[in-house]
């Protein structure tokens, strides 16, 4: 099979890592490979922020970790599940990965969230190419308004015109996943 679609294929979310950090030289293939996705325009006006260091990994589990547990699920049905993990002060919500990945974008390009999307792409594919297992986390952008994130972004320098539009878990896998369900109905040829 070709490569690239073998890589495809068998790329699969991880949610369980080792302890052991990915090398600097595997993760700055990764973030080139984000960087040299498609952007509309060629704008690429994207921001790639790569968190290793423990001690903010820490700061922005707890930072998302008050923000949810300040919501009502009244008002996020989208989050009760995360609302009520959050009352634990002891949960992780970065799956306790040792690398992650921010991808910001302009609040006011309309390209911003497939653009985010098709950059994290790449580097999902980039990881699994090097045997790093990686996961999509979706907390964070939905959070950007929030004042603890914001104040968060702002440590983390991801521009104020910037909001998050996605972000990445990444390390060495601890399991192997499971294999991918097949794909029904979600293909339509019109020849």
């Amino acid at each position: 099979m070709n490569p690239v679609m073998d890589n495809i294929l068998t790329r699969r979310s991880v949610r369980s890592f080792r302890k052991d950090q990915i090398s600097e030289k595997d993760l700055d293939t990764i973030l080139l490979a984000g960087s040299y996705a498609p952007s509309g325009m060629g704008l690429q006006s994207w921001k790639f922020t790569a968190i290793q260091d423990p001690e903010t990994m820490q700061k922005v589990n707890e930072a998302m970790r008050l923000t949810l547990k300040s919501l009502s699920p009244e008002t996020h049905p989208y989050y009760v599940k995360l609302i009520q993990k959050a009352q634990d002060e002891h949960a992780n919500f970065l799956y306790e990965a040792p690398t992650y990945i921010i991808v910001s974008n302009l609040i006011d390009n309309q390209n911003s969230m497939a653009d985010c999307a098709l950059a994290i792409g790449n580097m999902m594919l980039a990881a699994h190419s090097l045997r790093i297992g990686s996961c999509w986390l979706n907390q964070l952008p939905r959070l950007s308004e929030m004042p603890l994130i914001r104040n968060l972004m702002k440590e983390l320098s991801i521009p104020d015109n910037h909001n998050i539009y996605g972000s990445v878990a990444m390390g060495f896998q601890a399991e192997d996943p499971k294999p991918a369900v097949p794909r029904n109905n979600v293909i339509h040829i019109i020849r």
